[in-house]
């Protein structure tokens, strides 16, 4: 009888953990039959739990006083041993409407004329195409704003990874998005999108269809930020970090100055990336409503000189051969609409900052 009462106690303790643990809409998961492995490219995939090479950052940490990393992740007690938090699956309809959305997150080289089904897509970014010996990965610090966005808009900041060109593009994208859409709500979320056929076939964001694998028991792609920048107040920030395993071929994603290690999109999934990036881009775009309004974008502000005021992109960097971040010192501007957004490239200000550049706007009707 003890023995029976204790196993219906250590299952029901288990319940709770399982329902108070994780954000709404997670669900714990043993970490080898997550959906990543319903990919058939991914069969006989071997989990690696941790990246096999270390990357060599410099002592310019990403938090101090000016700088806070936001509190993403804290919201949540996390899954016990040998389980990770996974999105609850969606359906096939579901998946398929959220895989037709994620073509928006195509890079500013595929921005296409407006039309009913593909809303008017505008960027206002830095781009930069990599020395061949710095092709892999990238980071930079991002101040994580909520913006207000409608529910057929949306506003995103991130860096973005690519090789090869239409058909045969493939990219990684890591940053923060409020997407009403895809999340319910008007916060500002940790997103990710991948893509080996340009969106074609392949792609989607966070872990809404098979390909990335959650290593991380708490911190999980699609979890909120918890403190967000205050106009001339604290300045919150998030540092995503995404660079090849020169190991295994794994491109990996760390947050926090490389302290919390979410999980890695294998090398099965690419076609092109795994032999380096060509392209990387960072900054901001939003995709307009029906009627051709178009959200904020970063703090909703034009960009100018003033960090508390300004979003911003800073620390900007990429890795070399022998795993080490260098600094992006020649960017190209990638601004479509100047009316709505725009950007400020302030070159290396020392300090904490190093490359950096403010960007955004207040959006409106920017036209497509």
């Amino acid at each position: 009888m003890s023995i029976v009462f204790l196993l219906v106690a250590l299952l029901l303790s288990f319940s709770c953990f399982h329902a108070d643990a994780l954000p709404k809409g997670f669900e714990c998961v043993d970490i080898h039959k997550q959906p990543a492995f319903d990919n058939v490219l991914l069969k006989n995939h071997k989990i690696q739990m941790s990246p096999s090479s270390s990357p060599k950052l410099n002592k310019k940490n990403s938090e101090s006083s000016f700088l806070k990393y936001s509190n993403f992740g804290a919201q949540t007690k996390g899954c016990p041993p040998g389980m990770v938090p996974i999105k609850k699956r969606t359906t096939r309809n579901q998946t398929d409407e959220l895989r037709s959305f994620a073509r928006l997150h195509l890079g500013s080289n595929n921005i296409q004329p407006q039309t009913e089904d593909q809303p008017g897509k505008h960027f206002a970014a830095m781009r930069t195409k990599l020395q061949s010996d710095w092709g892999f990965g990238a980071r930079a610090i991002i101040s994580v704003y909520n913006p207000p966005v409608k529910n057929d808009q949306v506003s995103v900041s991130q860096l973005r990874l690519e090789s090869g060109q239409g058909a045969e593009l493939n990219s990684i994208q890591v940053g923060w998005a409020v997407h009403p859409h895809l999340y319910g709500d008007n916060r500002s979320y940790l997103t990710a999108f991948w893509t080996a056929d340009n969106g074609q076939e392949t792609g989607c964001y966070n872990t809404d269809c098979p390909g990335f694998v959650q290593v991380h028991p708490t911190f999980v792609l699609g979890s909120y930020f918890g403190q967000i920048s205050v106009y001339d107040g604290p300045q919150y920030i998030t540092d995503p970090l995404v660079y090849q395993d020169f190991g295994t071929g794994h491109w990996w994603l760390s947050l926090d100055d490389n302290k919390e290690k979410i999980g890695y999109w294998p090398m099965e999934l690419f076609t092109l990336l795994n032999d380096g990036v060509e392209v990387a881009e960072f900054g901001g775009w939003t995709s307009s409503s029906g009627d051709g309004s178009s959200p904020p974008m970063g703090s909703g502000l034009f960009p100018d000189n003033h960090y508390h005021r300004s979003s911003y992109f800073a620390q900007i960097q990429a890795f070399n051969r022998d795993n080490e971040l260098v600094n992006i010192e020649s960017l190209d501007y990638v601004v479509d609409n100047p009316n709505c957004y725009d950007v400020k490239y302030w070159k290396n200000q020392g300090g904490i900052l190093q490359e950096t550049f403010t960007y955004g706007g207040p959006g409106g009707m920017c036209g497509t």
